[in-house]
């Protein structure tokens, strides 16, 4: 069996909340399929980077850059889905832009530096206390997310799922505005208030209700019937932080599927 964080997760219609008012032409069951768009293409890259023996994306990248990963992954997923809608988003082509969403057709060639229109995303493991640089007023779509960075050992980690999603157009009265003593080189940052996570709350566009449930679908990670590290083998991963895809009793040098392989050696070893 491959590691329980290769399983890849599903968002259900079942989860939205259609009553929810979304700007922009959006629907919540536009959302859900925007999410496992999103859960695919990261699924992909844990399995390439999997199979050509380095660890996951969530162990292997700080998790500021891993945020930013799967915000660059929603901005494209949600773009895809609703580009057909009325008016419809497209990606902001202004490099670091805002927002990251722009009406469809509404700025030319649909690039913005600093639009009045469009949706804001910000993906966080946080409850609360969603953060960005400046106090702004417009839409913004908050993506709560899990992620497993501390089960041991690393093959029970679960995969990356989406817990909620939140959207409220937000104006700076929403911001508490943190800035900066002088000398200090702290990046100055704007935190969402109480008023305005009560706002986003009430945008709920998706909630999971229970994780487990969206955790069924597995893959295959390889079809080589050879242990890693042997000759014919898949490569064991680099550092050995996640040398961990293969099971535990392979792994403690006992039997694994019921074959007569063992670590290090290259006899013949079923599919994991």
């Amino acid at each position: 069996m491959p590691p329980r964080y290769l399983n890849r997760p599903e968002a259900l219609e079942g989860d939205a909340d259609v009553s929810v008012e979304l700007p922009y032409g959006m629907t919540a069951a536009g959302v859900v399929a925007a999410i496992n768009d999103a859960y695919a293409y990261l699924h992909a890259l844990n399995r390439a980077s999997i199979e050509h023996g380095y660890n996951r994306l969530e162990d292997l990248m700080q998790p500021a850059g891993f945020s930013g990963l799967l915000s660059q992954l929603f901005v494209r997923s949600l773009a895809r889905e609703f580009a057909s809608r009325t008016p419809g988003l497209a990606v902001n082509q202004y490099p670091n832009g805002r927002s990251d969403l722009v009406p469809r057709a509404l700025y030319p060639g649909d690039a913005v530096l600093r639009g009045q229109e469009g949706l804001e995303v910000k993906v966080s493991r946080a409850e609360s206390g969603w953060q960005g640089h400046n106090p702004e007023t417009g839409w913004v779509m908050i993506v709560q997310v899990t992620v497993d960075a501390k089960t041991q050992p690393v093959y029970e980690r679960t995969p990356t799922t989406v817990e909620r999603v939140m959207i409220a157009r937000l104006d700076e009265n929403d911001w508490a505005f943190s800035g900066r003593r002088p000398g200090s080189r702290r990046t100055p940052t704007a935190s969402i208030n109480a008023l305005g996570r009560q706002k986003l709350e009430r945008g709920l566009a998706r909630v999971k209700r229970n994780v487990q449930r969206s955790i069924h679908r597995q893959e295959r990670v390889t079809t080589s019937l050879h242990p890693p590290g042997a000759e014919g083998g898949p490569p064991i991963p680099r550092g050995g932080g996640a040398a961990s895809w293969y099971c535990s009793p392979y792994r403690r040098g006992r039997r694994c599927c019921g074959c007569s392989g063992r670590r290090g050696s290259a006899a013949p070893h079923g599919p994991w």
